[in-house]
């Protein structure tokens, strides 16, 4: 797979989870954003993003995730 094919498999990967995560709530994505930027500029993710991320099938997400989700959203 390219590199490019690899971001869209991941990208696709990581808005599904947000999705079933925050697809209910009626705040998102104004409040209850599934990351946050610390004083350094480094991505946190949010406790369930991350419970989410660290589920055997998803933990390949995770340094990809940090790396790339503010573009997402």
């Amino acid at each position: 797979m390219n590199s490019s094919d690899l971001h869209s498999d991941n990208t696709m990967r990581l808005l599904d989870i947000v999705y079933d995560l925050h697809g209910s709530d009626k705040g998102y994505p104004y409040q209850n954003v599934p990351f946050s930027s610390g004083e350094d500029g480094a991505v946190i993710l949010s406790a369930n993003l991350m419970s989410e991320l660290s589920k055997e099938e998803n933990q390949n997400l995770i340094s990809w995730t940090h790396q790339n989700i503010e573009s997402l959203f």
